[in-house]
Formats: C-alpha cells, structure tokens, sequence
C-alpha cells in the first residue's frame, strides 16, 4: 500500500497565532504537526479528532494537552490547511490571547 505523501500549510492568521504563543510552543506545534499531519491527517488518535461541522476546520490535533491546532483536509490534492492554533484552558480555546469560538458547532452552543 503506497501511503500517500500529504502537505502541509499555514494559513496567514495560523502563523500569527504561532508567533503569539512564543518560541517553545511554535516548534513543539510545528514539529508534531509536521509528524503527524504529514502521514495520516485522517486517523483518529488521543491526538487527532474530528470537529463537529463548523465554518472553520474539520479536525483538531492536540499538542502536549495544552494546545490545539485546528485543520482542514483536502484529500483530492492531499492537502492539509491549518487554520488557527490556540490554547486550550479547562474547557475553552484562547487564540491570541482571547476566547476563541468560532469553530464550535452550533448545536455546542445551544448547551
């Protein structure tokens, strides 16, 4: 079985949230990103799950338990965009410094 060889992007506001987090978190992300997006963006692990349907991204991949990145993929061009990289405290995501909600389903926000 030839496993395909996926690539990876950062969107322009995905490099901001990097640079927010400081030098320590930026490679920890960008090196787990890289091992895990690279090979299987669509196995589901402790690390990578999919998102319910939002406007944002379609799955998360977990770094260290503290930070998430959130992504899409694009089977057809073997193509993984990442959208935004946050913070996780207790059970919200901080982009930049803020709450961050936009990619919570809305059947999440009903609750």
């Amino acid at each position: 079985m030839i496993v395909p060889a996926w690539t990876v992007k950062l969107k322009h506001s995905a490099i901001d949230d990097l640079e927010s987090l400081g030098p320590t978190a930026t490679k920890a992300i960008l090196r787990a990103a890289k091992e895990r997006l690279t090979t299987d963006p669509l196995a589901t692990t402790r690390h990578l799950k999919s998102l319910q349907p939002n406007a944002i991204a379609q799955r998360q991949l977990s770094v260290r338990g503290r930070y998430r990145v959130l992504f899409s993929v694009d089977t057809a061009a073997a193509m993984v965009t990442i959208a935004v990289v946050g913070e996780k405290r207790g059970n919200a995501l901080y982009v930049q410094g803020a709450r961050y909600t936009a990619h919570e389903s809305y059947s999440a926000k009903r609750s």
